[in-house]
């Protein structure tokens, strides 16, 4: 059974992807970070991959699903950060090398269109498709970009959440919540316009991957709402804590790496198909189910239900490492130039190669990638979630009432009339330790709410 640990701590010190598993890229990426900073390096590499990887897509549970994904490295001031920049801009290099020149090719229209703006026959506005999106701009801008890429996937990538949350404002940060939400799962997106000229958006499905780096405050005001589900679509790396650390001067990328990197992010431009993967589709519902039989030995809803989309995620971004061994094999088999014209002429190619990628390393991968994001999930925001399932009203089923909190259990164990330190009791006995006195009043309060019980002869009385 995968091993997910109650507490933590954070960073990827003790957790290295396999060597077996790292591609020509992804190792100089990975021995530039160190291992101290590794899982947060992975993600990116992983998020960047999929951007560049445009024209690949994964069967994952019989259904055909987007690499999209939406990564968070979150660290303190100072936490080398920034080396996730340098990871992006080169394994994006193509891309943000294309970015612009059609930056420059839309400052020359636009130059022209205000030379000729009193002109009798004004010239239609051309589109520019730009691939790596700024997150430093209005919604309704972001919105119209999206859909000028005219299919292919997108990518942002900002090096300080509050870029956007500044930007927006809380209205704004709400719609790019649900961008972010419909984007993981390649859905329609359409927007409105009630003025002529404004733009109207109607995007068939939304390719877009986005890489965020901030502090913990910065994350804790993006996912202000835990419920509702960009949490569980999103990845979360926690750079290393160098609070005590002695300086070390970093070493910017060799040329010879910066080589090897721009080598197989132009590879991966080219790959296509979507790719089968069934020992990996096979590890992926192993560990769910693995998770979901520890989380229901103590009750321990937030466990259960973080995993939901956990396995998906770690599903696409094993892919992604897959396709940079891939890359990395053809190299080595053809030369850049041969493994190039490979891919060009056989589009089946990448689908071929990758299923001979599904090797005991990448399973391996595959588990610590899981593992990390859940642990995440749980360091991050598992007191919150715990205290959400616990103040919100119960599901109802019909007219019956499923339990669905450790508090529910504590209900069904009181007799039909009780006392306060009955339930104080109570919850000792379950918990193993004294409940504060705001959690009982907070269970009480609830009970009445919900119609559960009564305030009875200085006591409480279940309700029939």
């Amino acid at each position: 059974m995968a091993k997910v640990t109650k507490d933590a701590k954070g960073s990827g010190g003790g957790l290295r992807i396999p060597r077996q598993a790292r591609g020509q890229g992804g190792r100089a990426c990975l021995d530039h970070v160190g291992p101290e900073n590794e899982m947060p390096a992975t993600f990116t590499i992983t998020g960047t991959t999929s951007g560049v990887a445009t024209g690949v897509n994964a069967l994952i549970h019989n259904r055909v699903q987007p690499l999209n994904q939406i990564v968070a490295n979150i660290g303190a001031a100072a936490s080398k950060k920034s080396q996730m920049d340098e990871i992006f801009n080169e394994l994006g290099f193509e891309l943000i090398e294309e970015k612009w020149r059609i930056v420059e090719e839309e400052k020359k229209w636009r130059t022209e269109a205000k030379r000729d703006r009193n002109a009798k026959k004004q010239k239609d506005k051309p589109r520019f498709p730009l691939r790596v999106q700024t997150l430093n701009t209005t919604v309704a801008n972001l919105a119209e970009r999206l859909e000028d890429v005219d299919g292919k996937r997108a990518i942002s990538f900002t090096p300080e959440i509050d870029i956007p949350l500044t930007k927006w404002g809380r209205t704004g940060t709400n719609e790019f919540s649900t961008m972010l939400r419909l984007a993981y799962d390649g859905s329609t997106y359409e927007r409105e316009a009630k003025s002529l000229d404004a733009a109207n958006v109607h995007i068939r499905s939304l390719q877009w991957t986005v890489i965020m780096c901030g502090q913990p405050e910065s994350l804790y005001k993006l996912m202000s709402d835990t419920t509702n589900g960009l949490l569980s679509r999103a990845a979360i790396a926690k750079m290393h804590d160098n609070t005590y650390d002695m300086f070390d001067m970093d070493a910017p990328f060799t040329d010879d790496e910066k080589r090897k990197i721009h080598e197989v992010a132009h590879l991966l431009g080219l790959m296509q198909g979507t790719v089968n993967l069934p020992r990996l589709e096979a590890r992926s519902i192993k560990w769910a189910n693995n998770i979901c039989t520890l989380a229901s030995k103590d009750g321990n809803d937030v466990l259960a239900r973080c995993r939901m989309r956990d396995h998906v995620t770690a599903y696409r971004m094993t892919v992604c490492l897959m396709l940079c061994k891939v890359a990395d094999k053809l190299i080595q088999e053809y030369g850049f130039k041969g493994a190039e014209k490979a891919l060009l002429s056989d589009p089946n190619l990448t689908a071929n190669a990758i299923a001979k990628e599904e090797t005991k390393a990448m399973m391996d991968t595959y588990d610590i990638i899981a593992n990390y994001i859940l642990d995440m999930d749980m360091l991050f925001f598992g007191e919150k979630l715990k205290s959400d399932y616990e103040n919100k009203d119960c599901r109802v089923m019909g007219e019956g009432r499923t339990y669905r909190t450790a508090n529910d259990t504590i209900y069904e164990c009181l007799p039909s009339a009780f006392s306060r330190d009955q339930l104080v009791q109570q919850c000792k006995m379950n918990n193993g330790e004294d409940p504060t006195e705001s959690k009982v009043s907070s269970m009480l309060r609830n009970w009445k709410r919900q119609g559960l019980i009564v305030t009875e002869n200085n006591g409480y009385a279940k309700k029939k």
